[in-house]
């Protein structure tokens, strides 16, 4: 701020505060909740015009009769105008130098940019406050508890769009990533590479706007230590409701950030989903491979109810029995085995499902192998993801999302889960 300025904005600013004395003074019997409410009103006012000052001391942004315009021609100065622009301390106006061009017909004003409002009228500290309110909970309660709890008024339909455009500033910015990786080259790894690195990979159903389901892809990648077990280093993920090729890169992407290649080993766990195991097969092509133990002990049950009935000591004596052979890694065993039980009815069906899955998966259940290895086999870590990461935001009760806005919300997630409000702040 100039010198010069500072005597009248001190002067204004002594005036505001005086008004809000008088304003505490004529009530002497206001709650302390009333009355905090009211001083802090009265500061963002007080901000507001400090704010203003400050922002009008860095010049309009003039730079001569003539500047460049982007489409290649030359814009010429029209005069100044006044942008209103909300900010975590109110509403101000900001004066700004305009030039238009009539080679395009588009007018611009050189300041916006530099002050980051750019086809904005909230303030970039808004717009952090917006889509962090915004990535954790509806937009109509983000909206409310925004006004509540920082005194900025944003409509629930600001605060999505605001959320989902940077959401698709972080698709953008992946998607850059991943063409360059599979045309120039991997990007270099800063961190030493893991002794092992898992990658596990599921789905999570959410709802569109025509009330159909659409499925968003999750990975989850965690190094670990030699020895497996408890011992893993902070996750990681990656999301998307895309095709699993793109999700695929995704994936990849961010496993090798985490040190994939030079990993000692590296294992990959989903259930029995065919894209799974096609997008290890083309990303991790020498990665072990597991069948999440859940999945399989939860169709061995299955399989144990349809036989022996619901609840029984026959059905519990049947699957832990049979639950002790998988563990032994006899699933190809099991499944053949199984194609021989005499069933009628539709316990027929059940049987034939359970003996199709653990014939086509049992390369996947050498269950012994992994342990005398020091691997986990369950995939627990990505099924709170899919509950957490994507779930806890995006399958509210009567929730239904675009396919863009279901996107866009899940990169915004993804942004705060791996890097915190740092990372969201710098992108919003």
């Amino acid at each position: 701020m100039d010198d010069s300025m500072r005597p009248a904005v001190l002067d204004a600013m002594g005036t505001e505060l005086e008004r809000l004395l008088d304003g505490l003074s004529t009530v002497p019997a206001l709650g302390l909740e009333a009355a905090e409410r009211l001083v802090r009103d009265g500061m963002l006012a007080l901000g507001g015009r400090l704010l203003e000052a400050v922002v009008a001391g860095r010049g309009t942004g003039q730079a001569g009769a003539r500047v460049p315009c982007p489409c290649g021609g030359t814009a010429a100065f029209e005069g100044y105008r006044t942008k209103e622009v909300q900010t975590l301390v109110g509403w101000i106006g900001v004066r700004r130098a305009y030039y238009a061009c009539p080679g395009c017909g588009h007018g611009r004003a050189p300041l916006d940019p530099t002050l980051g409002l750019e086809r904005h009228s909230q303030s970039p500290g808004v717009r952090r406050l917006a889509v962090a309110f915004g990535a954790r909970l509806p937009f109509a309660p983000a909206a409310a508890l925004l006004t509540e709890a920082a005194g900025v008024r944003l409509s629930a339909g600001t605060v999505r769009t605001t959320t989902e455009a940077t959401g698709g500033q972080c698709e953008a910015a992946a998607a850059a990533n991943m063409e360059q990786a599979w045309t120039s080259g991997l990007p270099p790894v800063a961190a030493p590479p893991p002794a092992r690195l898992y990658v596990a990979m599921d789905g999570v159903r959410i709802l569109g706007t025509d009330g159909d389901g659409r499925e968003i892809k999750v990975g989850v990648v965690t190094p670990a230590a030699a020895t497996g077990g408890g011992k893993r280093g902070p996750a990681s993920y990656a999301a998307g409701l895309e095709p699993a090729a793109t999700f695929g890169r995704r994936l990849a992407l961010e496993a090798h950030r985490r040190g994939a290649e030079g990993a000692g080993a590296v294992a990959v766990l989903g259930d029995g989903a065919a894209w799974i195991w096609n997008l290890a097969a083309e990303h991790f092509p020498t990665a072990v491979c597991i069948v999440d133990w859940f999945h399989a002990s939860e169709r061995v049950w299955e399989l144990a109810r349809a036989l022996h009935g619901e609840g029984t000591a026959a059905t519990a004596a049947w699957a832990e029995r049979h639950l002790e052979r998988l563990a032994a890694g006899e699933a190809a065993t099991l499944a053949r085995e199984w194609q021989a039980l005499p069933c009628r009815g539709e316990t027929v069906a059940v049987r034939d499902a359970q003996v199709t899955y653990f014939t086509n998966q049992a390369e996947r259940m050498h269950y012994a192998a992994y342990r005398a290895a020091g691997w986990d086999i369950g995939s627990g870590m990505v099924e709170a993801a899919c509950k957490h990461l994507i779930g806890a935001r995006q399958k509210g009760p009567g929730m239904r999302w675009s396919d863009d806005g279901a996107h866009a919300v899940a990169q915004v997630r993804v942004l705060l889960f791996n890097g915190g409000d740092g990372r969201l702040a710098r992108a919003a």
